[in-house]
């Protein structure tokens, strides 16, 4: 429609004053974001809050083209941020009885996302750990990893078997195991078959 009247309609169009024009575009903006989603927008988190009223104000100041952008990169960083909070690892009791020996042994259940805004996190908090003779890391629950989280594991896997604990990998999902074979984790291991499907 607007092709068929910037090319059939162009002169006629060019004789609407600039003031109607303006018009017809705030009624198109203020129809284009109703009321009731502006105050659940607010009402929501104070990120998406943020996000709306950065976009809003860059609208209106400077370009839409800008404003979509500007909008999209703090919502990506906002989306990190969150992912990096839910991010993290907690140690676990190893599961049945207890046996002689198992006060030596930890085992480590890596949480979310394992990205470069969690990684060094998790690096730390391992790597704290003394008095461990085996460390089993549990990565079922890894949703998401990239390069900097494999590599972190290949760090911490380098500075646990340093120290001489034995480092166990348990659970990488079917689609992370050839990036974690990529970077080197597996090859970091002490022995191929450290790296296994179920805990007991």
């Amino acid at each position: 429609m607007l092709l068929a009247i910037i090319y059939l309609a162009a002169g006629l169009v060019g004789k609407i004053p600039l003031a109607v024009l303006a018009g017809i575009l705030m009624v198109t903006a203020t129809r284009m974001v109703s009321r009731h989603t502006v105050t659940a927008i607010m009402r929501s988190t104070r990120a998406d809050a943020f996000v709306f009223v950065l976009t809003a104000l860059i609208t209106v100041a400077f370009d839409l083209i800008v404003a979509v952008e500007s909008g999209l990169i703090a919502a990506a960083l906002f989306t990190l941020r969150k992912l990096a909070t839910l991010s993290g690892v907690k140690r676990e009791e190893i599961p049945g009885p207890r046996e002689e020996g198992d006060e030596h042994v930890a085992v480590f259940r890596l949480d979310g996302a394992m990205f470069f805004g969690a990684a060094e996190r998790v690096l730390q908090e391992i790597s704290q750990v003394r008095d461990i003779s085996v460390a089993i890391v549990r990565l079922s629950q890894v949703l998401m990893l990239d390069a900097t989280g494999a590599h972190m594991l290949v760090e911490v896997i380098a500075a646990l078997e340093l120290r001489g604990v034995t480092v166990l990998l348990k659970g990488v999902r079917q689609q992370h195991l050839e990036l974690v074979t990529n970077v080197g984790v597996v090859r970091s291991l002490r022995h191929h078959k450290h790296l296994f499907t179920s805990l007991p």
